[in-house]
């Protein structure tokens, strides 16, 4: 309420009408809103972050079988600090480790698309309701696909790679090396993400104020609609959190919720940046069949979601 009224306020003393006026109030509301959500919740995701260092989440995983081992790969990758591109040296661990190849992929397919700040601030968003759908989707894709890996035997185009030393002693840190930990972390994640949120906020205070609602549901709705949202999808490199406004204007607009959440989910782990890293620790059988079974299981969810929705 609070930041309605400001984004009110500012639009009055700027005397816009209009369109324009529309768009900059969606960017200072949500701008205000999510920079909020953010401050609120990200020293206390940071704090819990502390207990799951890269070595111990190996360590954890380490052992593990079948179902219960894909659940809690799907889990630590969830609350897990990393992005697609720094979540490759704890993959090649966990593989010089022993983990299970399913399992690994696991954790490298959830680590990306489930952000736990977007879970923070999607609610407040877009709603619950497609808060829990992202959630829900992004791990059954993520297991699915590390099942469907292990199970076809792509193992074997991991590239020979120096593992080094697998046994680590994890020290556990006090409160007080936690909580500078998480202020550190903090610090960093706000000065990374916060570029992306601005103007992903301007590109949806843009969507909001000037395009046609027809125009959304012309040619954004339907199988091709969620086929198009992959494929635009693949070579956009940002945080999922700067697609979060431009994905609220387009369902704002009539865009159905499964082409939004395809939108979101290939952005988040199907980027071309990531693959080309990979490239450095897998062969281009296994990027390509990893690009595949996410690829697939978003467009599913996708169509999915429209049909039933």
């Amino acid at each position: 309420m609070v930041f309605d009224q400001f984004a009110t306020a500012v639009v009055d003393f700027l005397g816009l009408e209009g369109a324009l006026r529309a768009a900059v109030h969606f960017w200072v509301y949500d701008t205000l809103k999510i920079t909020a959500m953010l401050l609120a919740v990200i020293f206390g995701v940071g704090y819990l972050r502390t207990y799951f260092p890269p070595e111990k989440i190996r360590a954890y995983l380490e052992g593990k079988r079948a179902i219960t081992g894909y659940a809690i790969a799907a889990g630590l990758g969830i609350v897990s600090p990393f992005c697609s591109c720094s979540t490759i040296p704890i993959f090649l661990g966990m593989v010089g480790a022993g983990i299970p190849f399913g399992i690994t992929m696991t954790f490298l397919a959830v680590s990306p698309m489930i952000n736990e700040a977007a879970l923070v601030v999607l609610p407040g968003v877009v709603g619950f309701r497609l808060t829990a759908l992202y959630a829900v989707s992004g791990v059954t894709i993520g297991m699915t696909s590390g099942y469907l890996l292990n199970k076809a035997g792509m193992d074997r185009y991991i590239k020979e790679f120096e593992f080094g030393d697998t046994d680590v002693d994890i020290d556990e840190p006090t409160r007080r090396e936690r909580a500078q930990q998480a202020y550190a972390e903090s610090k960093e994640l706000l000065r990374e993400i916060m570029p992306y949120v601005v103007v992903g906020i301007g590109l949806g205070a843009v969507i909001h104020g000037y395009v046609p609602q027809e125009l959304v549901t012309s040619y954004l709705s339907g199988p091709l609609g969620v086929l198009g949202a992959v494929a635009v999808g693949v070579p956009i490199y940002t945080n999922i959190l700067g697609v979060i406004p431009v994905v609220e204007s387009l369902i704002g607009k009539g865009l159905p919720i499964g082409t939004g959440l395809a939108f979101m989910m290939s952005v988040a782990a199907l980027s071309l940046p990531q693959f080309m890293i990979l490239s450095k620790v897998m062969r281009k059988e296994l990027i390509a069949s990893f690009a595949v079974t996410l690829g697939s299981g978003i467009l599913f969810i996708g169509l999915l979601f429209n049909a039933v929705i």
